[in-house]
């Protein structure tokens, strides 16, 4: 791929995500009667933009963003059709519709994909796919003296030191315990079993133990409902990962921590990693955009001032006490959130560079 259609693709992705995003809010404050006075995809100086009926669209210089301006937000009267003039309820709606879309998309992309294509998981029980040469795994010797050594491609993984095997995560998690201790892995080959004593060592790109197996995949199909549940049960377990790598990255310390070599990514960094991604081609890619998309909406609705989640939770303290904060003060404490976010966005950003 070209620099510059691999330019125009991120560019697209980018753009496509925060245009979910605001439409989230755009088309719930419609659906609401709130009058939209602007549509933006970016922020800064305005680059282009057109006026149709009450609603300016535009595309802004700076490429981080975007944000729908609602008559009234900012706390001045803005009559009945004011952002402050609707019920709370639907105040709370607009402003959690676009981390909502952002939720959605990859549940849509993972039915798409398990509906059409199938879904790629690891064979159950757990089957020996290939062996890293440069693993323990492969040279592994047999508990019995004179039994073969090393695991093969095809054994079935029973136990990891007595403890049961039924998925991946159960091999992953008694070879990662071991803190690199020497463990017993028992396999079944040819109807009999063998038992392995094998010593993990620590991998950095994963950031745990391993022993150098790779378990066998294949395809499974699902019929309309099951994918469903599925595309569900994958957004689930992916906002599970996100925050366990994030508690992984803020504990230890072999890692170097949030802003280390293997630290969160700010924008360059995530421009890096969907160029590089992008360059695999589309089936690497669709799956990407939904992991970006829903890491956008878990970051907005972080109960933090001056993202939606710090202006849903003052709707909460609303709700709590009957009555609204004053929206000078509200609208202060979103200042300085957003003067705190572009300094931590500047922090990561210079670790990206350095990195």
């Amino acid at each position: 791929m070209s620099g510059a259609l691999l330019a125009l693709v991120i560019v697209l992705i980018f753009s496509g995500i925060i245009i979910l995003h605001e439409s989230g809010h755009y088309v719930s404050a419609k659906l609401a009667g709130i009058k939209v006075e602007q549509f933006s995809v970016g922020f800064g100086p305005m680059l282009f933009g057109r006026q149709r009926g009450e609603t300016l669209y535009a595309v802004r210089a700076i490429p981080l963003g975007g944000f729908v301006k609602l008559a009234g937000m900012d706390g001045t009267d803005a009559g009945p059709r004011g952002f402050n003039a609707h019920p709370l309820w639907q105040r709370f709606i607009v402003i959690v519709a676009g981390s909502a879309l952002n939720l959605a998309l990859p549940v849509l992309i993972f039915f798409g994909t398990i509906a059409i294509a199938g879904d790629l998981d690891y064979k159950a029980p757990i089957e020996v796919g290939s062996l890293d040469s440069t693993k323990p795994a492969v040279s592994a010797p047999n508990v019995m003296p004179s039994g073969p050594a090393g695991i093969r491609p095809g054994d079935v993984i029973l136990s990891v030191d007595g403890h049961p095997v039924n998925q991946y995560n159960d091999l992953h998690r008694w070879v990662n315990a071991s803190n690199g201790a020497p463990v017993t892995v028992t396999v079944r080959r040819a109807g009999q079993t063998q038992t392995y004593t094998v010593t993990p060592v620590y991998d950095q790109d994963s950031g745990g133990f391993v022993i150098g197996i790779r378990p066998a995949i294949v395809t499974y199909h699902y019929g309309p409902l099951q994918a469903a549940g599925l595309s569900i049960q994958r957004t689930g377990d992916t906002i599970a990962g996100i925050f366990g790598g994030i508690y992984q990255l803020a504990t230890d310390k072999r890692l170097g921590g949030l802003l280390g070599p293997k630290g969160i990514e700010g924008p360059v960094g995530i421009v890096k990693t969907t160029a590089q991604v992008a360059q695999g081609g589309g089936l690497n890619l669709i799956p990407f955009i939904g992991f970006l998309s829903l890491s956008l909406g878990l970051v907005n609705i972080l109960p933090f001032p001056a993202l939606d989640g710090g202006r849903a939770a003052f709707l909460v303290i609303e709700a709590i006490r009957g009555r609204p904060v004053d929206p000078a003060r509200e609208q202060m404490v979103h200042y300085v959130g957003l003067a705190i976010l572009f300094g931590l966005i500047g922090l990561v950003t210079y670790n990206d560079v350095l990195r």
